[in-house]
């Protein structure tokens, strides 16, 4: 059974309940003319109710089709005739259940069955006129105007009624399309959706906001939410390292609509942007530095080499150091400015990092102070291994100097679920401060003495030159773990 019949069938049942409850009343107490015996009368109501309930229940154990309306509407109107024939004929008050089976008509099938019904209320009124009359206080003359105004109200009500079940039907199926489009929208958009009642209580989470907050549904807001929530908008800086922007607006009903969006990937990719404008100006800036210092400085570099010859000293010494210390910072210059190169071959990766292992161990800087150990299997990869080793090198240097008394850097090379190769450098320095960590890849951005914050950059370059990516966290127990990882194929 549809809902709309569902519903009308338990309508019209309660409503030929009360009418015919009313009508017996008048009956009983001898203010309605009855023909024949009032026995019959009872008899022919307890009938009406029990082809009303026959049809319903058939009506809900079967499917109803067009047909069955039909044939229903047609029931209905025979019912409210013979009721009308034992009441009065066609001047009867119960001639005005002709007008709900039209109004269900409308509502059940739309216009042409009003008119249906319409049609069948007519050949019921005159069946009754013709049988029964108008009764014994109407004349003939009387009995043809009725019954023509009738027939003419049952028209007219049947047109009324489908013109307005067709605009109904038209309203209830935009605002069906509307539901449908909005629902799909805030079902399928990537950005979470909450709603909440008066008291702040959530009361729905579209699936995207499920993904991010979790199963919150009657929770309060100001539990989910740590920022500033009776703000138009906020931002939320998350435990795990998420960032999110929250933007809300008022209901109608009191209530708020809180929307959610996970901006950490765009966030990155503003700081990658920020990088890529920095290297720009380091260009500028190296192109300045290569024209303006280093012939100078090859002419004072020579000359010192000369003077050294003829008359060695410690200060001359010193001065050379200088000399070659200059002109090495012009050549980390040109190097963060020019945009990595690669050539790609198929190599060891765990093999490259324990060469650089090696080479860095004879480091007499470090020496005896720092250990240096290399975990992982063999690992097969894609990569440029002259720049790798650049990469390695820069982060064996940072580990070190990130340990002035000394320790232990552990060089592990692991491979990823999705096929990427990683290493991780770990030291047990002094850690970096969380609110920092975003800027250590910034060119010029350090925290030693005597730094060019160049470093990390050109690790940073390099590994997004390869495709890959680099990660910095804080390690357990102390100490800073770097972790790189590069595609197995370029």
């Amino acid at each position: 059974m549809t809902p709309r019949l569902q519903r009308y069938s338990v309508l019209r049942f309660l409503v030929a309940l009360a009418i015919l409850v009313s009508a017996l009343g008048l009956v009983a107490s001898g203010g309605w003319d009855v023909r024949g015996s009032t026995s019959t009368f009872f008899r022919l109501v307890a009938a009406q109710l029990l082809v009303l309930v026959l049809t319903t229940l058939w009506a809900r154990r079967n499917r109803a089709s067009v047909g069955f309306i039909y044939l229903q509407l047609a029931v209905d109107v025979a019912g409210a005739s013979l009721l009308a024939a034992w009441t009065g004929g066609a001047s009867s008050l119960l001639t005005f259940l002709y007008f709900p089976t039209i109004a269900a008509g409308a509502y059940l099938l739309g216009r042409n069955a009003a008119l249906a019904a319409a049609g069948f209320s007519t050949v019921g009124l005159l069946s009754v006129a013709i049988w029964v009359g108008a009764g014994a206080d109407s004349s003939l003359e009387l009995l043809y105007w009725e019954t023509g105004f009738r027939v003419l109200s049952y028209f007219l009500v049947a047109i009324l009624a489908g013109q307005l079940a067709a605009s109904l039907e038209v309203a209830g199926a935009e605002l069906r399309a509307q539901r449908i489009a909005s629902e799909t929208v805030i079902e399928r958009v990537r950005a979470g959706v909450l709603t909440t009642d008066q008291s702040d209580r959530i009361v729905d989470v579209n699936p995207s906001g499920r993904l991010l907050l979790g199963e919150v549904t009657g929770g309060r807001l100001a539990d989910v939410f740590s920022g500033a929530i009776h703000h138009r908008t906020w931002e939320e800086l998350r435990p795990e390292g998420r960032r999110w922007v929250c933007s809300q607006a008022a209901m109608p009903d009191g209530g708020r609509v809180v929307v959610v969006e996970d901006v950490t990937e765009l966030w990155a990719m503003r700081e990658r942007t920020q990088q890529d404008e920095r290297f720009v100006a380091v260009g500028k800036l190296a192109a300045g530095l290569a024209h303006e210092i280093r012939n100078p400085l090859a002419a004072l570099s020579g000359t010192l080499q000369l003077l050294r010859e003829d008359r060695p000293g410690r200060e001359i010494d010193v001065a050379l150091g200088e000399a070659e210390r200059l002109n090495r910072l012009v050549e980390d210059f040109l190097e963060a400015a020019r945009a990595p190169s690669l050539r790609r071959q198929s190599g060891d990766l765990t093999a490259l990092v324990r060469s650089c292992a090696e080479a860095f161990r004879t480091d007499t800087r470090y020496s005896g102070a720092v250990v240096v150990r290399v975990e992982g299997p063999a690992l097969q990869a894609e990569f440029d291994a002259d720049r790798l080793r650049q990469v390695v090198w820069n982060l064996l240097l940072n580990a070190a100097q990130a340990m002035p008394q000394g320790g232990e850097i552990e060089l592990r090379v692991v491979a990823r679920d999705d096929g990427a190769a990683g290493l991780e450098v770990s030291d047990q320095g002094v850690g970096i401060p969380e609110e920092e960590r975003h800027r250590i890849f910034d060119p010029f951005y350090t925290r030693r003495s005597g730094g060019t914050g160049l470093g990390l950059a050109l690790v940073d370059q390099v590994v997004r030159a390869h495709g890959g990516s680099i990660e910095v966290a804080p390690r357990a127990g102390g100490g800073t773990r770097f972790s790189l990882w590069l595609p197995r194929e370029a």
